[in-house]
């Protein structure tokens, strides 16, 4: 007979999700005439307000009077409710198998039966009530996921999952329950379960890659210390050696190498997966672009070299030529070479590339050759009348721009300030709401702040601190309160004028000139002149390789004058020389901790929380 009666129960959960998709439908409620609605509408809102006010006995009694009205069964579920407040569970427990047997049971009433009694410590009675039903669950997936759902809302959250995974059971295939299952571990904290249902999913439906990327995206972007991220990683790895030909968990341990700037496993992914496909050109070049930025040159290199090895027949051929040149420039750049033969080499390297290249890879060699030639083998004429020759056979708007962008640098570096200026406003104004005309407007400011002009300059600085580029942002930023500040704290210019002459010596790689000119400030200047002084001086020193002097320079800044604009950025060059160069990670974590705690509104900050979650 009990049995008959769980199996009326659940039969009557097929029925309510067939004709209504809530799950607390209701069987209809008894008619009322219009004052009979007016004041149950009345009674509702006086016995929601007691609710809200703790007023649970006032609410028990006009939500038991409304329910014996209406027979709905909200007003039941809220009836219910009050007296779990009050915890009398033996009435509540009373009223629920009344309810039960009078009417089609709902999820809602079994998942509260069941949180009654546990309520009462009765969990012997709860487990044997809870496996009847589970015993004579339908193979409807409506009705599973919706008791699911039902003991969810009452925190029972393992018996939602067992509910769930007898569910798949009984479907047998043809639905399951995969994802549910992962997002409720994942809610409980039980991320290897999470990870083992989302791949499973993926696996039985790979057009969810997308979905359940996102999904791991969001647990990794609150993932605090890494242990997600470390769960994750072991999770990966073992599934992609049990399961080495399927290319969705491929892609997925490759994006999340991405994801934990793992460079060199998430090429090494990717050519595994390109060896079997011969169609991951794009994604490897454009990998191999993301290394580059992130100046993990190695590796950026190696991916290049491998769409090169396959010939002219990879349509990514041309640019990998590319590639490899700007990753051997700039791996030398970022190791402040002055090796003259090592550029000149290079340089006969991009002439033999030429033929080699499309038109918009031809401009991007050319702007590395004039820079090499302008800056590390001392021949600006050369690098010039390379770019004049050559910006009228530039059919790109954007390559043209970003050749006259270098032109425009050259010249500035020769002192030809005009030239400079005229090429800037050109930029400008052709790629006006764009990146490449934000960075023309940015350098034509920074001109004129070289050059004395500081409210023309300040004139542009204040439009582009909107600008998309939050890099370009953060300069105007910095110049524009560099040029405010030391204004106000000098009205005559003469400490701005001190600064911009030594900035503009280093713009010009004039690097012994500006020490010079920076000692003086710092012995003589004032205390908005000076912190600038000293962070351009721990540049240079930096750039040579000083870090110990560099650190200090910075550290200087930080004790002394902390209420700086350059304050925040000092810190953060300090922890980036320990974590980076003097490898000394507690130092690293000091320094990342003082951003953070002492400078929270920096926009430093974000990048120190990551780099202290790393260390």
């Amino acid at each position: 007979m009990k049995l008959r009666w769980i199996a009326i129960i659940l039969l009557s959960f097929a029925f309510a999700f067939q004709t209504n998709a809530q799950v607390t439908t209701s069987p209809k409620g008894k008619k009322v005439d219009a004052r009979q609605k007016e004041q149950i509408q009345i009674d509702e809102q006086l016995a929601s307000q007691a609710f809200r006010d703790h007023e649970y006995e006032k609410a028990r009694d006009l939500y038991a009077d409304l329910y014996q009205k209406t027979n709905l069964i909200h007003y039941f579920q809220q009836y219910i409710e009050c007296l779990i407040q009050l915890k009398d569970f033996d009435h509540a427990e009373k009223e629920l198998k009344s309810f039960a047997k009078k009417n089609p049971i709902q999820a809602r009433t079994v998942a509260d039966l069941v949180y009654v009694y546990t309520l009462q410590g009765k969990n012997d009675k709860a487990e044997r009530y809870f496996n009847d039903i589970l015993k004579e669950l339908p193979d409807k997936a409506p009705v599973i996921r919706g008791l699911s759902n039902a003991l969810q809302s009452r925190g029972l959250n393992n018996l939602a999952v067992t509910v769930l995974e007898k569910g798949n059971k009984l479907l047998g295939g043809e639905e399951n329950f995969y994802m549910d299952l992962a997002y409720l571990n994942q809610s409980m904290v039980n991320y290897q379960e999470a990870f083992r249902y989302y791949f499973l999913e993926l696996k039985t439906h790979p057009g969810q890659y997308n979905n359940i990327r996102n999904r791991l995206q969001t647990l990794l972007f609150y993932d605090v210390n890494n242990s997600i991220a470390d769960e994750l990683r072991i999770a990966l790895l073992q599934q992609t050696q049990e399961e080495p030909d399927n290319l969705e968990f491929a892609q997925l341990l490759v994006w999340f190498a991405l994801q934990q700037e793992d460079y060199d496993i998430a090429l090494a992914q990717s050519q595994s997966i390109d060896r079997r496909t011969h169609d991951q050109d794009a994604q490897i070049n454009n990998l191999s672009g993301i290394c580059l930025n992130n100046k993990q040159f190695d590796v950026a290199r190696e991916g290049y070299s491998y769409i090169i090895d396959k010939g002219k027949s990879s349509p990514f051929y041309g640019q990998a030529i590319t590639g490899v040149i700007k990753t051997d420039f700039q791996k030398l750049k970022a190791n402040n070479s002055s090796d003259k033969k090592a550029y000149d080499r290079l340089s006969k390297r991009i002439d033999e590339a030429y033929d080699e290249v499309s038109t918009n890879d031809l401009s991007k060699l050319m702007a590395i050759q004039a820079d090499i030639m302008a800056y590390q083998l001392e021949e600006p004429e050369q690098a010039i009348k390379l770019l004049n020759s050559n910006l009228d056979n530039t059919p790109s708007r954007q390559s043209q721009a970003e050749l006259k962008l270098k032109l425009a640098d050259i010249y500035l570096h020769v002192d030809e300030v005009w030239e400079a200026t005229l090429l800037y406003s050109q930029v400008d104004k052709s790629m006006k709401e764009e990146p490449l005309g934000h960075e023309a407007r940015f350098k034509n400011a920074q001109l004129r702040y070289f050059i004395g002009e500081y409210e023309w300059a300040e004139s542009q600085l204040k439009v582009l601190k909107a600008a998309t580029s939050k890099l370009i942002a953060n300069d105007a930023m910095t110049l524009s309160l560099a040029i405010k500040d030391n204004l106000e704290a000098d009205t005559t210019g003469v400490e701005l004028n001190r600064l911009a002459r030594a900035d503009y010596r280093i713009y010009q790689q004039r690097e012994d000139e500006a020490v010079v000119l920076l000692d003086d400030i710092i012995a003589t200047g004032n205390e908005v002149s000076k912190p600038h002084a000293l962070f351009r001086k721990g540049e240079i020193a930096e750039k040579r390789k000083e870090c110990e002097a560099a650190e200090q320079l910075y550290l200087q800044i930080v004790e002394q004058y902390p209420d700086s604009y350059m304050a925040d950025a000092a810190l953060m060059h300090a922890a980036l020389i320990e974590q980076n160069e003097l490898k000394n990670k507690e130092l690293a974590k000091q320094h990342y901790e003082k951003l953070i705690d002492e400078y929270p509104t920096s926009i430093y900050t974000a990048q120190a929380k990551k780099n202290y979650r790393k260390l």
